[in-house]
């Protein structure tokens, strides 16, 4: 009997760690690439991927924006980076979501869906975790490189 209520004990436990291990990894998201440059700019260029996706290339008229969603791998290694060209001159790569930008997009109040809204401007990529976000609600991330300077 005692080794009966030991198993269920165990089983109630283990289900309990992985109800709240499910809930914690597979948060949903949507990523936002937005290009927020000036009127008139020269041609802007995205292409994202990850290990498992290559969301290709998506060129992006000013104001305009390229949405996708995911969850959050049970192990939290979910990662997306992205390559963007803006003109002849101008280009960037980085990470547009990992474990460490995890908590920048995601957990506003009670959200069942967290958001990635990041904004390409003229002076560098902004990140929020919101839709159209003000000003105030935007975090420097990233700058623009100039060709030259990385060949």
């Amino acid at each position: 009997m005692a080794s009966i209520m030991r198993e269920s004990f165990f089983v109630v436990l283990l289900f309990a760690c992985f109800s709240q291990c499910t809930q914690a990894q597979f948060n949903q998201y949507d990523a936002y690439i937005v290009n927020g440059l000036p009127d008139n700019s020269q041609n802007f260029r995205a292409h994202i991927f990850s290990g498992d996706d290559d969301l290709g290339y998506h060129d992006l008229k000013v104001n305009e924006k390229f949405r996708w969603h995911f969850r959050m791998s049970y192990f939290g290694n979910t990662k997306f980076y992205a390559h963007f060209w803006w003109g002849n001159n101008k280009e960037r790569s980085f990470a547009v979501f990992d474990k460490h930008l995890a908590p920048i997009c995601g957990e506003v109040g009670n959200a069942t869906i967290n958001i990635c809204w990041w904004l390409v401007k003229k002076d560098g990529f902004y990140l929020a975790n919101k839709i159209d976000p003000a000003p105030g609600d935007l975090k420097k991330m990233n700058w623009w490189l100039n060709k030259t300077t990385i060949m």
